[in-house]
C-alpha cells in the first residue's frame, strides 16, 4: 500500500538539524506533495533510521505531556477533540499508540511527517493525519478518515509489520532485517533492525534526510528519523516508567498488571514497562487486573471505567478486579472513582 508522504513545514524545532534556505537558493519542493523541504544539515544512515526502542518505547509518556507538547508547538490539535471518540487528540495519540505497543513520540513524528499537524495551527489534513490508507493518487479509504481512526490505523499497521519481523518473516511488502531491497528512490537498502524495515514498509522511500542515496526531492522515511530526533530533545519526555500507561484504565498501571483492553477485549500484561501482545486468556501471574465487569442490567461485559445507572438513584463504575464501585456523580459529571467514564449508560 502506498502511503501519503509529507514534510516538516515549520522550522522552529529544526534549528539544530535543519536550517532554512538562504540567499538565492531555490526552494526544493517535494515531488509527491508539492510542499517545500527544509535543507538538512543532520542526516541519518538509511540502513538504520531509528532504533527499535524508538518505535516501541515511550511507555511513560502521558496524555498530559503530549497535550503540553502540542500547546508548545502551537498545534491545532492542542484544542481538538475527535467527535467520533469523544477524546482529545493528545489522549488518542497516547491511547491508540500504546494499544498497539507503539511509542506516542514516534506517532507525533509520523503525524508531523504526513500532515504537518503537530506544528500547524490549522486543521488542514486532519482527516488524513498519518497518511494511513491515503494513496498519493486518490483520497483516503473511508474507513480510515478522521483523526482518531488515522492514529489507530498507523499504530496497527506498524504493530503488524513489527509482529511479522519479530517472527522472522518479511513484511507485507517484502522488507526484512538483513535483506537488501530497493526503495522507490531507488536505493538499495539493507535494514539492520526491525524499526527501519517497518519504516520502509510504511513509506518505501529513503528521501532527502539520509547520508547515502535518497531522492532529494522527497521527504521519505529518513524524514521520520529527522523529526523524531528533533522532538526527542524538544520536550523533557520521561525516560522510564514504573509500570505502563493504559488507555483503558487511563492511568499508569504497575508492573505485572493485566488489562483487558477496551479496544479489542484482549488481555495485555505490563512487563518491563511495555504491554505484551494481546491474548484471549488472562495471564496467571497478574499483580492486579482490570477485566471487563459483567453488567446484569446491560446483559454483557463492559470495559474498566464504564459507568452504568442501575436504578433511579444508583450509578456504578467498573473498577479493578471486575468490581463495580459506587459512582453517584457519574450521571452528571461523567466521572467516577476510576476517573472519566469510558462510556455512560443511563436508564
Amino acid at each position: 500500500m502506498k502511503l501519503r508522504l509529507s514534510v516538516l513545514l515549520v522550522p522552529a524545532l529544526l534549528a539544530a538539524g535543519c536550517g532554512p534556505l538562504t540567499g538565492d537558493e531555490a526552494p526544493v519542493v517535494d515531488e509527491l506533495t508539492g510542499q517545500v523541504l527544509q535543507e538538512a544539515t543532520t542526516k541519518y544512515d538509511m540502513h538504520r533510521l531509528l532504533e527499535d526502542s524508538d518505535v516501541t518505547g515511550g511507555t511513560a509518556i502521558t496524555p498530559a505531556q503530549v497535550q503540553q507538547f502540542l500547546q508548545q508547538q502551537g498545534s491545532y490539535l492542542a484544542g481538538y477533540t475527535d467527535p467520533a471518540y469523544g477524546k482529545t487528540a493528545a489522549t488518542l495519540i497516547v491511547e491508540r499508540s500504546r494499544a498497539s505497543n507503539i511509542s506516542p513520540l514516534y506517532m507525533l513524528a509520523r503525524i508531523q511527517g504526513e500532515s504537518s499537524l503537530i506544528q500547524s495551527g490549522t486543521s488542514t489534513n486532519l482527516s488524513k493525519a498519518t497518511g494511513c490508507g491515503c494513496p498519493d493518487t486518490s483520497g483516503c479509504d473511508a474507513q480510515y478518515v478522521g483523526f482518531g481512526k488515522q492514529v489507530e490505523c498507523a499504530a496497527k499497521k506498524m504493530r503488524g509489520y513489527l509482529t511479522d519481523l519479530e517472527a522472522g518473516r518479511a513484511t507485507i511488502s517484502g522488507w526484512k532485517v538483513g535483506v537488501t531491497k530497493a526503495t522507490s528512490d531507488p536505493c538499495s537498502v539493507k535494514p539492520v533492525n526491525m524499526a527501519t524495515a517497518a519504516l520502509y514498509t510504511y513509506t518505501p522511500w529513503v528521501g532527502a534526510y539520509a547520508t547515502q542515496c535518497g531522492r532529494t526531492t522527497v521527504g521519505g522515511s529518513s524524514l521520520m528519523a529527522s523529526i523524531y530526533n528533533r522532538y526527542l530533545t524538544a520536550y523533557p519526555w520521561p525516560t522510564s516508567a514504573e509500570g505502563c500507561y493504559s488507555g483503558t484504565v487511563d492511568a499508569t498501571v504497575q508492573e505485572a498488571s493485566c488489562v483487558q483492553s477496551s479496544s479489542d477485549a484482549l488481555w495485555r500484561q505490563c512487563l518491563s514497562g511495555t504491554f505484551t501482545a494481546g491474548g484471549t486468556v488472562k495471564p496467571s501471574n497478574c499483580t492486579v487486573s482490570f477485566p471487563y465487569c459483567q453488567s446484569t442490567r446491560l446483559g454483557r461485559g463492559v470495559p474498566t471505567r464504564t459507568c452504568v445507572q442501575t436504578s433511579s438513584t444508583v450509578w456504578q463504575q467498573c473498577g479493578a478486579e471486575g468490581v463495580w464501585r459506587s459512582s453517584p456523580g457519574a450521571g452528571t459529571t461523567g466521572v467516577g472513582p476510576m476517573g472519566a467514564c469510558y462510556a455512560v449508560y443511563a436508564l
